[in-house]
């Protein structure tokens, strides 16, 4: 019967052991992993991010990569200047035209204290986003650290050069490179557009009834901005 106690004791003071060291492993890497988890919700969805300079565009294969920041970090970049403090790089990845996923890495002073010694790229830190804009969680943000860790020398940003060649001079806050984009950011809203006939001494609003349509007011605004740009 003793015999049988003192192997069933050694039995469970094995077990036990076990499981402890082995709970000591798992926690060791949870708690690192807990550390980055957590840290990835300051890094919030930045709203109208696209307003911001799409500064490079990237294909590989069927997907294409739209990277945008503030036109504050380019010049900074431009003049020789560290990146800024508060700065935000996205991300857009289109797989066959699809948006998919955003990838957001943000810049704030003190954040390199948030994370382990062997998980920090400087004050950056980095989240994905689904294309809803919802946390794509099932993302290891791990991996994040790792691809921009080489890049130390460009404050871990990959597209350093990119940001450096950019030409501010054709920058117009939209996506759409085409003439039409140029004239965007004139001021039309207090535009008024009246048609001139000869026979009258004085011009007449060009009217619908008694309004003037929005839509067509717009689209004779935008052809007079082309015609003066290009001439």
């Amino acid at each position: 019967m003793k015999k049988r106690l003192l192997i069933s004791l050694a039995l469970v003071m094995t077990i036990t052991l076990s499981a402890c060291n082995g709970n000591n492993d798992r926690n060791g890497i949870s708690q690192q992993e807990q550390q980055s988890e957590s840290n990835r919700e300051l890094v919030e969805f930045p709203e109208n991010y696209d307003k911001g300079v799409n500064y490079t565009t990237v294909h590989r294969g069927n997907v294409r990569e739209e990277l945008y920041t503030s036109r504050e970090a380019i010049e900074e970049v431009q003049n020789g200047q560290p990146i800024p403090d508060g700065t935000i790089i996205t991300l857009e990845i289109y797989r066959d035209e699809e948006l998919g996923e955003i990838f957001v890495m943000e810049k704030r002073a003190g954040w390199a204290d948030e994370n382990p010694t062997e998980m920090r790229n400087g004050d950056w830190l980095y989240q994905e986003f689904n294309g809803d804009k919802s946390v794509d969680y099932k993302e290891e943000i791990g991996r994040c650290f790792t691809c921009h860790a080489n890049q130390e020398r460009d404050d871990f940003v990959n597209t350093m050069d990119e940001m450096k060649s950019f030409d501010l001079g054709e920058f117009t806050g939209s996506k759409d490179g085409s003439t039409a984009s140029r004239t965007a950011g004139i001021p039309t809203e207090h535009w008024e557009v009246k048609a001139v006939d000869d026979k009258l001494e004085d011009s007449q609003d060009i009217l619908h009834g008694n309004s003037l349509m929005e839509e067509e007011k717009a689209g004779i605004i935008q052809k007079v901005l082309l015609m003066v740009h290009f001439k």
